[in-house]
C-alpha cells in the first residue's frame, strides 16, 4: 500500500506526457547539385599526409611513426608518473 501514491503519480505523469502536442516539422531542404570536390590534403616529401608525418620515442626504446598507424583505429594513452 505505501507504493500506491507513487504509482498513481507515475501513471498521471505518463498520461500527461501522451497528450496532444503542438510540434511542427522543420522545412525540408531542397536538393541542389554541386560539383564534387575533395578536400586538399597537404603531403610531406615522403608522400604521406602531413598529419601523419611524425615520430615519437617509446619508453622501452624504439620509435613509432604516424604513417605506420594509417588505415586503422588508434588509441593513445598518455601516462605520466608523479
Amino acid at each position: 500500500m505505501p507504493y500506491l501514491p507513487a504509482t498513481l503519480l507515475s501513471v498521471a505523469l505518463v498520461a500527461a506526457a501522451c497528450g496532444n502536442s503542438t510540434e511542427t516539422t522543420a522545412p525540408t531542404a531542397t536538393a541542389t547539385t554541386s560539383p564534387v570536390t575533395t578536400s586538399p590534403v597537404t603531403t610531406s616529401p615522403t608522400g604521406t599526409p602531413v598529419i601523419l608525418d611524425w615520430e615519437a620515442t617509446l619508453i622501452g626504446g624504439g620509435t613509432i611513426n604516424g604513417a605506420d598507424l594509417a588505415g586503422g583505429d588508434t588509441l593513445f594513452w598518455f601516462w605520466a608518473p608523479t
